[in-house]
């Protein structure tokens, strides 16, 4: 959303390093790895007199807690130093249903005679990243016809533009919504002699597509800096596909991808499937709801920051689950599959301005439920239009939670510095609400996991802010009938924890 971030959009261009709209958003660069926790922190720079960390040369860190999560995320996670985009402090990449199903649409009547040309193009730059990673680039022929950037039948669509060579290409970042994922090659991309080649320019692009920076944007390449707004999956790489060659790159125009390349793309997304598995269709199927859907609509608001579930619907694997959402202010639509969904695990999430969003999705294959969430970035009001296929064999599904009975609970304790406080099984009901308020002295965390006991490692919700105050508002995914408490002490601590969920 604007008010929350602009996201970059990705340009590749023969005439300068720049790129468009810089994400405004916190990201990382990974240092050394290998060290320990006391090795690290020997070797980074405290500002005298203050608990302001200095890494990355002028990146601050405010705090040890904070110093040690930076530590924990990126150096002992055994990730080295390709480089990803960051949003919200997370890479800007597909969850791994996604990643599976990238599906795109190439204007076939605004491309005229050059459709063909990118066709080729598109496949042979699709194929240099899916034999280096676990991803899939699906076309969608039968959305040729009707390829714009409101078509919620693909994830991106291909289109020309004419910006008289300001670029030659450009692309977008998984995180944006859908409006913005789009592929667009200017007139110059078919017109100028030599290198790039357009599949050249696409394998690049794709790269933007699937979450990877510039690689000239790092501080080995001398020139070109941008932001720091990235994560580094490999070392530097002067030769990478997401080089420029005038940024002091050594890969030249024919934008290859190299075996960095691979190793950061497979860091993010896994290694390529096996040749001995299927492959991916070429389009899913069926694109359009089957006989029977069935229609549902919710009329429902949600607070400032409070958030709305609903679900489980059952589904039909191989159809398609559809959401419309209208409605005043700004609300969020999360759908998934299989469990309810969070901020941060979802299969679809517009994430767009205002009310109007849409989320239409192929039921994957295994999944037969699908659960919905609303956020509201602010005070909102929201109507859901709901069609999918309901499976028969299953029980009816409702989009409100399941009736169950309102339970409320109050927990006083006090914790030392390094200690634990457990508390649980509380048995919940699938598909509601389960809350976690937090207070008290000190600097106390929360953790909370449904079933089995959460670890400083292991949890549904941890929000490990600095202070008492913190919050685990989560749905309880299908399945699971236990959620368990944990509360840290990163200091001592005294806490008192108001628990509200929905008992069977």
């Amino acid at each position: 959303m604007t008010s929350r971030f602009l996201l970059l959009m990705a340009t590749l261009t023969a005439f300068g390093c720049g790129e468009g709209m810089i994400v405004e958003e916190e990201a990382t660069e990974v240092g050394h790895n290998g060290m320990t926790w006391e090795e690290f922190n020997s070797v980074i720079y405290l500002e005298p007199g203050s608990d302001v960390y200095i890494v990355n040369g002028d990146e601050t860190i405010v705090g040890e807690k904070n110093l040690r999560e930076f530590y924990e995320n990126h150096i002992a996670n055994g990730q080295g130093a390709l480089i990803v985009n960051r949003v919200s402090s997370a890479d800007d990449k597909w969850n791994s249903t996604q990643q599976k199903n990238i599906t795109y649409c190439v204007n076939k009547t605004a491309f005229g005679s050059r459709y063909a040309q990118v066709m080729q193009a598109m496949t042979e730059a699709a194929s240099a990243w899916q034999n280096v990673a676990d991803v899939r680039f699906v076309h969608v022929a039968a959305q040729d016809a009707s390829c714009t950037s409101s078509n919620s039948q693909v994830v991106f669509d291909v289109n020309p533009v004419n910006v008289n060579g300001q670029y030659i290409a450009r692309a977008f970042f998984p995180a944006q919504g859908r409006s913005s994922r789009n592929v667009l090659i200017d007139n110059t991309a078919f017109t100028s002699s030599g290198s790039p080649s357009l599949t050249a320019v696409l394998r690049h692009e794709l790269g933007h597509t699937l979450g990877f920076r510039h690689e000239h944007t790092r501080p080995e390449a001398g020139t070109c800096f941008e932001d720091s707004r990235w994560r580094p999956l490999t070392d530097y790489d002067s030769a990478s596909v997401m080089h420029y060659p005038q940024c002091n790159g050594t890969g030249g125009w024919t934008l290859q991808l190299t075996a960095k390349d691979a190793q950061g793309a497979q860091a993010l997304y896994g290694a390529p499937v096996s040749s001995s598995e299927p492959p991916a269709p070429t389009e899913p199927e069926p694109t359009t709801p089957a006989a029977g859907t069935t229609s549902e609509t919710v009329n429902a608001t949600v607070a400032k920051g409070g958030s709305k579930s609903f679900g489980p619907y059952a589904v039909v694997p191989g159809t398609v689950f559809s959401v419309v959402m209208s409605g005043s202010g700004d609300p969020d639509l999360y759908v998934r599959f299989g469990a309810a969904p969070t901020s941060s695990a979802w299969d679809c999430r517009p994430y767009t301005d205002g009310a109007a969003e849409t989320c239409s999705i192929n039921v994957p294959a295994g999944k037969t439920t699908a659960y919905l969430m609303v956020n509201g970035y602010t005070a909102s009001t929201f109507q859901l239009a709901i069609a999918y296929t309901k499976a028969t064999t299953t029980a009816p599904s409702t989009p409100v939670n399941p009736i169950g009975t309102a339970k409320a609970s109050a927990i006083d304790g006090s914790v030392a510095a390094g200690g634990e406080a457990s508390y649980g099984p509380i048995t919940v009901l699938a598909g509601t609400t389960f809350k976690v308020v937090m207070s008290g002295s000190g600097d106390p965390d929360l953790y909370v996991r449904f079933g089995a006991a959460p670890t400083v490692s292991t949890y549904n919700c941890r929000p490990y802010l600095d202070g008492a105050a913190e919050t685990c508002t989560l749905t309880v995914p299908e399945g699971q009938s236990q959620a368990y408490v944990m509360v840290k002490g990163y200091t001592a601590s005294t806490y008192h924890l108001d628990i509200n969920y929905t008992e069977p």
